[in-house]
């Protein structure tokens, strides 16, 4: 092995051979950073050496090590964590930068994908369960029922809110660049080194044929921009949805040709949904109609879920996208029928063992802290935001909402050394956060400060800065949050837990106690002091 040494004097132990030759951009090690986690090394075939290049790197990098570092330390009420349980936690961050002896960047460090998103390949190795995987009607076995389809493409919408609400740009959303799990409906972006301010688009960068904005072919863009994962992302659900080939298209080249728009849709397609793929795809120039991410999560929540403290999938509406699939395979099982007998499939994908979306089964938290990990392909917080009710289908998470419910201890104080954002961010921007599953039961010790609280429900369960944030509700249908230190100390004292009534508002939630008021909305608590003043945090939520 080789030792490498960032600018920050951390050091890694880098394989002497890497197991991932394959990228355009790099080459990709395995290696262990100081405390022996495993880690992944993606080092650059060409060294980055403009100054604007290294600076965002190290902006990133800085941004990835306190996403990472907190999910990893299981920084939540119950004190777990890991990656993938949030929407930011779902992109795969770099956390650290490495030089070369003439001062360019040779390299980044990147956490690896969780295990949960691989399977192992018919020769023994680990392989990320890439998008191709959902939406290829010929993959073996077959794609995954509608129910994981739609759950696993709302938590695509979630990240990409994610990534909006930060000003991010992706720029290369394509099949290999999302890997996902059907055990709860989740996904995970890689290859986000090259994640780009609004504020500074790129001037070059990279194309995956099929996936590229038709701006950029036509010349009227040089490089990706924020509308161009927009586009990405309405293609990644025109085919995860339907398992559609292809896509929108140019007949004879963008100079000459003819703009082809998509036309495959069930016929009995939501027609606010048959809309919104016409707004994203039919004009190939156009981008003040593309749909945004939070948009496209409402639309699917809209077509296939219901509404009510409750939410539930749909099973008439889902039936419409698994007949529609159905005759996809079909389609399959004809053209392989006409192969000789004892001809492998043609499926252009390497069958996957164990199932790529094995059956449902409860839901267990990807350890990550230091964790047994394979050695998986890398490349460089989502179940569906509503919460299913348990049933023998597939279960979901509860719908991770803007709405959120929150107990703040009474003195709001501002953590010193919190890591300062690279990019600007909106501050009314929605939660990354992904709820606890159903069924959940409240903490014993908190379920014995609420009155009647025998059976309660644990509905939220947050982490600010430096506070502990639980909302569980009653049997009787009562609501109740209970706040407190996050890290208890002598000034930070246990004994200022509080555990009080809470109501619901039309945007969220709302609590009182003693000339203090917690408004809950858009991932953040706002806190009005008896004396007038006013504090807010941004919330995470432990999964």
């Amino acid at each position: 092995m080789r030792t490498l040494t960032s600018r920050l004097g951390r050091r890694y132990q880098v394989d002497r051979h890497p197991f991932n030759d394959k990228g355009s951009q790099g080459l990709l090690y395995h290696c262990l950073d100081r405390d022996r986690v495993p880690r992944v090394y993606k080092e650059y075939r060409t060294p980055v050496s403009t100054s604007s290049e290294v600076d965002r790197l190290h902006r990133l990098a800085r941004f990835g090590r306190d996403i990472v570092g907190r999910a990893e330390n299981g920084q939540g009420p119950t004190g777990r964590g890991g990656l993938a349980t949030t929407a930011e936690s779902s992109i795969n961050w770099p956390i650290d930068v490495i030089h070369g002896r003439n001062g360019g960047v040779t390299g980044v460090v990147l956490p690896l994908i969780p295990r949960s998103f691989m399977f192992t390949d018919p020769d023994g190795r680990p392989a990320a369960r890439t998008l191709a995987f959902l939406y290829l009607a010929r993959s073996e076995p077959p794609p995954p029922t509608a129910r994981v389809r739609v759950g696993v493409l709302l938590r695509v919408c979630d990240i990409f809110r994610e990534l909006e609400d930060r000003r991010l740009t992706h720029g290369d959303l394509s099949a290999n660049n999302l890997v996902w799990r059907e055990r709860d409906a989740h996904a995970y972006l890689i290859d986000c080194d090259g994640l780009t301010s609004w504020n500074d688009p790129p001037v070059q960068g990279v194309n995956t044929p099929e996936w590229t904005d038709p701006r950029r072919i036509a010349g009227a863009i040089t490089a990706h921009d924020r509308f161009s994962d927009r586009f990405a992302l309405a293609l990644a659900l025109y085919r995860g949805l339907f398992l559609n080939p292809g896509g929108p298209r140019w007949q004879g080249g963008h100079q000459n040709g003819r703009w082809i728009t998509p036309s495959d849709f069930p016929d009995r397609l939501d027609p606010a949904l048959r809309r919104m793929f016409s707004r994203a795809l039919d004009d190939p120039l156009a981008t003040g109609a593309r749909p945004g991410a939070a948009e496209w999560h409402h639309a699917l929540y809209q077509a296939f879920l219901t509404g009510g403290s409750q939410p539930s999938y749909r099973d008439d509406a889902l039936r419409v996208l698994d007949d529609y699939a159905a005759q996809r395979r079909r389609e399959v099982q004809r053209h392989r029928a006409a192969q000789r007998p004892g001809q492998p499939p043609a499926t252009g994908l390497p069958v996957q063992t164990p199932r790529p979306h094995p059956q449902p089964q409860p839901h267990g938290r990807v350890r990550t802290t230091r964790p047994p990990q394979p050695r998986p392909q890398v490349s460089p917080r989502p179940r569906p935001q509503p919460r299913p009710r348990p049933t023998p289908a597939p279960s979901r998470r509860r719908r991770r909402t803007a709405w959120i419910v929150v107990a703040v201890a009474a003195v709001a104080v501002v953590l010193a050394g919190i890591a300062v954002r690279m990019f600007a961010h909106d501050a009314t921007g929605p939660s990354t956060a992904l709820p606890p599953r159903a069924g959940t039961l409240c903490p014993t010790s908190v379920a014995a400060r609420i009155p009647g609280g025998t059976g309660a429900t644990l509905l939220h369960a947050y982490t600010t800065e430096v506070h502990r944030i639980l909302l569980c509700r009653t049997m009787s249908g009562k609501i109740y949050y209970d706040g407190s230190w996050l890290h208890p100390s002598a000034t930070h004292k246990k004994s200022e837990e509080i555990t009080i009534p809470a109501e619901r508002t039309t945007d969220g939630y709302r609590a009182r106690n003693k000339g203090y008021q917690y408004t809950i909305g858009n991932g953040y608590v706002t806190v009005d002091l008896p004396q007038g003043e006013t504090r807010k945090f941004r919330l995470t939520e432990d999964g």
